[in-house]
């Protein structure tokens, strides 16, 4: 197998591989459907059609990105050019926080997207904390089941629609976490069924009252029950499984937590912004530690029991994601804050960009944003309505609007983003999933979708700031509503059936 050696190549390196003997399994439903010719490649737009025979050029795979790039020794500069990959179009996911005084009205925005394999959906549900005969004893969680607490509280879920675990999700404490795959060097495959990450998310946000009890329940379900079992519902062909980092938010506190099988470590973020990818990126600048991190990090000889254990550089293993999406996050939150004035809208540009690939759709991979979840949170003890978190429950953020929920009394979600419970599959969907499958996008009026989504959040962000006693009651069925609205807007333009 020989090398590429290309000087324009500046981002990645390529491996040879001859088409008709690699794996067809792997190749044929992604780098097939690119092209029939060489012609049709350098002379048509890239596109996804149906799978064809594979031809006789050549695949050759980023050592960097590991994206497969179909090319020819004869014309694979010309090729490499025009398709090869940059560290602007990477793998990962992303949670992000900004916190006072950057922000409007001293807000804390939080806000996350969802990638996960691209025929995942995910659903919207409430969580009551009633205790029912099924739940009152014990939780059955996605693949084990651990004990009840006496005290639990509501919360509002985006999850996959096969799991019990959630991605993202807020409890009536304003509590808002969202969790991101890391990849370690401690070996998942071979671990017992345990906790998912998902799991913890549920689990944290069915249990906590503030942030800070958050991070020390996430800290014990993780030493107590660990991290294994599958992470992806088989029809999604994700065979691996991954360890966790989580971003949990309130009022008053924000908190970054990764974690690495039975161990962790928890840093507060007390100022300015932050985000989390799929890397780890805690190093030694932790407030918080599990009991047995140092004797775990020697026992695995990662840790030389010297200086302060840097936990980013003891664990981070070898992952198909690099940093390039969190250093792109990043950037986007030092530029929007520079004002002082980050707002909520600022948020959804973040996570609507899909430059800097947060918002994702990667047809290689299979992976795409499949749900997104931005909160307002403020301290404003004057008004009932101090907290509002705004869901898509549909892929691709630049195509859904973010409906507000504010937690009442007498709240009720509504059952159109709830998925059918007959059969628990990657493929069950609910109405609004089924709305967006079935529109047709190019003849959506875009512009319309957004000026209803700006007039309803400005509504929210001014009670928000109001000092006035807002009657909490009043958006009972806000949500639904919002769904409900979303869905008839869509269905003016059904997208019709080609004879």
């Amino acid at each position: 197998m020989g090398m590429l050696e290309d000087s324009n190549a500046t981002s990645c390196t390529f491996d040879w591989y001859d088409a008709q003997a690699f794996d067809a399994k792997y190749l044929e439903n992604y780098i097939c459907s690119f092209v029939s010719t060489a012609e049709n490649f350098l002379n048509e737009p890239i596109g996804f059609g149906p799978p064809q025979k594979p031809n006789p050029y050549y695949f050759t795979q980023c050592q960097k990105c590991l994206c497969i790039i179909l090319t020819n020794r004869d014309i694979g500069k010309k090729f490499n050019r025009i398709i090869m990959p940059n560290e602007n179009a990477p793998y990962s996911c992303d949670t992000f926080v900004v916190l006072p005084p950057l922000t409007d009205s001293n807000f804390r925005i939080f806000g996350k997207n969802s990638d996960r394999p691209a025929n995942e959906v995910q659903e919207i549900i409430f969580v009551s904390n009633e205790h029912t005969n099924e739940n009152k004893d014990f939780v059955q969680c996605t693949h084990i089941k651990i004990p009840q607490v006496s005290t639990t509280y509501r919360c509002i879920l985006s999850k996959p629609t096969w799991c019990w675990g959630a991605e993202i999700g807020a409890n009536e404490n304003g509590v808002c976490i969202g969790n991101e795959a890391v990849f370690s060097k401690i070996t998942y495959e071979t671990r017992d069924h345990a906790l998912t990450g998902l799991d913890i998310v549920r689990l944290t946000l069915e249990r906590a009252k503030t942030a800070r009890l958050a991070v020390h329940i996430v800290g014990e379900l993780v030493e107590q029950y660990g991290q294994g079992g599958p992470c992806f519902d088989a029809s999604a062909n994700f065979s691996y499984g991954y360890d966790n980092s989580f971003l949990i938010v309130d009022a008053d506190e924000a908190w970054s937590i990764e974690t690495c099988d039975r161990v962790w470590v928890a840093k507060q973020i007390k100022e300015g912004y932050y985000s989390m990818s799929n890397v780890y990126s805690i190093e030694d600048d932790y407030n918080i530690q599990s009991n047995n991190l140092e004797r775990f990090a020697q026992e695995q000889n990662l840790w030389d029991g010297k200086d302060k254990l840097n936990f980013a550089q003891a664990f981070q293993g070898p992952s198909p994601c690099t940093d390039a999406r969190l250093k792109a996050g990043r950037k986007l939150l030092e530029n929007l804050t520079k004002n002082g004035n980050f707002s909520i809208f600022d948020m959804m540009s973040i996570l609507r960009d899909d430059q800097s690939g947060i918002c994702a759709f990667d047809q290689v991979r299979g992976v795409r944003t499949t749900s997104s979840q931005i909160s307002v949170l403020t301290s404003n003890k004057k008004s009932h309505i101090d907290t509002c978190h705004f869901l898509t429950g549909t892929p691709n953020p630049k195509q859904s609007l973010f409906k507000p929920f504010i937690f009442s009394n007498n709240v009720q979600l509504g059952s159109l983003t709830v998925s059918t419970p007959e059969k628990v599959t990657a493929q069950r969907i609910h109405p609004l999933y089924s709305a967006h499958q079935k529109a047709k996008w190019e003849n959506v009026d875009l512009k319309r979708l957004q000026d209803f989504e700006h007039e309803g959040i400005m509504e929210i962000i001014n009670k928000l700031k109001s000092a006035e006693n807002n009657n909490v009651d009043t958006y009972e069925t806000l949500f639904y509503d919002i769904v409900s609205a979303e869905i008839e807007l869509l269905r003016e333009h059904p997208c019709t059936k080609r004879s």
